[in-house]
C-alpha cells in the first residue's frame, strides 16, 4: 500500500511538472456539466454569432433548458450573449442574449 501511494504521488508530481492537470472525479463531473440555463423571455432567438444582426437559427420559449459543455460568453456593444449548443448552427455553437436566460 505504501509503495502504491509513493508511485501515485510521484506520478502526480511528474504530471504537474509537465503541465498536465490532474483532477478527481468530482471536478471532472463538474467540468463535463458545463453551463445550463432556463429561458425566461416568452421567446428568445438562438443566433449563429453573438451579435444582434446575426441570423436567428432557432427560437426557444420560456421554460426551455439550454446550455453548452463550456461556459462561454461574449458581448457586442451593450448586448451580452451566452453560448448554447445547437445542431441548427453551422458549427454547433449558438448564442443567446444573456438577459433572456437565468442559470439553472
Amino acid at each position: 500500500m505504501r509503495m502504491t501511494r509513493l508511485v501515485t504521488l510521484g506520478l502526480a508530481s511528474a504530471l504537474a511538472l509537465t503541465g498536465v492537470l490532474v483532477t478527481g472525479p468530482v471536478a471532472g463531473a463538474a467540468a463535463q456539466a458545463g453551463c445550463q440555463y432556463r429561458v425566461v423571455w416568452p421567446t428568445a432567438g438562438v443566433y449563429e454569432n453573438p451579435n444582434p444582426s446575426s441570423v436567428v437559427v432557432k427560437t426557444k420559449h420560456a421554460g426551455d433548458i439550454v446550455g453548452a459543455s463550456t461556459c462561454e460568453g461574449a458581448s457586442y456593444n451593450e448586448y451580452g450573449y451566452v453560448l448554447v449548443a445547437t445542431d441548427a448552427a453551422a458549427d454547433g455553437r449558438g448564442w443567446m442574449r444573456a438577459e433572456a436566460v437565468v442559470s439553472v
